[in-house]
């Protein structure tokens, strides 16, 4: 006590909170925070925010879901909406699936009610369009959370055994995943056409067009003139030149070519 009245230190508080820096609410947001702040409430305005649930878990009892109290009207909207439907009965199917597959918990040990929360902001996330890609989004998270898990497993290995064993179901996983992902664009892409030219050929004297094609080509307008466009090629014959090919001949063979 002695010594804390010598160097000057109140005596109501330990001498580690000295040290502390002063509050940040104290110091002014630099431009990079303010920037980061205008993005995040960007954001927040342009969608709603993820669902939450109030959840209670006495074990062996079943897993109780309730609406918190500070959520909004509209929060049973929103959980249909994260699960792409409007049936309330495949809601309460594929959450008790995302439950049980995604989220540590059982019938001895109690659900923890943020990675619950957490796994339906992850859907709200995915925004599933409708019941098909509900389904595949809830094996998304629930394939997520068990390769995450073989990754913390493979940490802590300890023999040889144990890492191939954790670290290749990992790699399985980590597969499945990205394959769902695939899967998910590919369907979400559907009815789009998407054309791919592969081989472009170009024979003697043609000319291969690259990029915008002008008003003229389009039929939009009168053709521009070739002084006004300084890159075009100026094609047209001198006088006394023939054309290519035999064209004497192609004249004869024309009705009408004396005249």
């Amino acid at each position: 006590m002695a010594e804390r009245k010598r160097k000057g230190l109140p005596r109501n508080r330990p001498p580690a909170e000295q040290a502390k820096p002063p509050e940040e609410a104290d110091q002014p947001l630099s431009e990079a925070e303010k920037r980061l702040v205008t993005e995040f409430q960007k954001r927040r305005e342009a969608r709603h925010r993820p669902p939450r649930v109030k959840l209670v878990h006495k074990p062996p009892k079943p897993v109780t879901i309730e609406r918190p109290a500070d959520e909004p009207r509209t929060a049973p909207l929103a959980r249909l909406m994260a699960f792409g439907t409007t049936s309330n009965d495949f809601y309460s199917r594929t959450f008790l699936e995302l439950l049980e597959a995604a989220c540590r918990g059982t019938t001895s040990k109690p659900f923890e009610e943020g990675e619950v929360n957490g796994a339906l902001a992850a859907m709200h996330g995915i925004a599933p369009r409708d019941e098909i890609e509900a389904m595949l989004a809830a094996q998304m998270i629930a394939v997520h959370s068990a390769a995450m898990r073989c990754l913390r497993q493979l940490k802590g290995s300890d023999t040889i055994q144990q890492q191939d064993s954790n670290g290749n179901i990992a790699i399985k996983l980590l597969r499945t995943y990205t394959t769902q992902m695939e899967a998910l664009q590919r369907y979400r892409g559907k009815g789009e056409q998407k054309m791919t030219v592969e081989h472009v050929h170009v024979h003697a004297g043609g000319q291969a067009i690259v990029g915008e094609v002008n008003a003229a080509a389009r039929g939009e307008g009168a053709p521009a003139k070739s002084e006004d466009q300084p890159h075009a090629k100026q094609i047209a014959h001198a006088p006394g030149e023939t054309l290519p090919g035999d064209f004497a001949a192609i004249r004869q063979a024309m009705p009408g070519a004396g005249r």
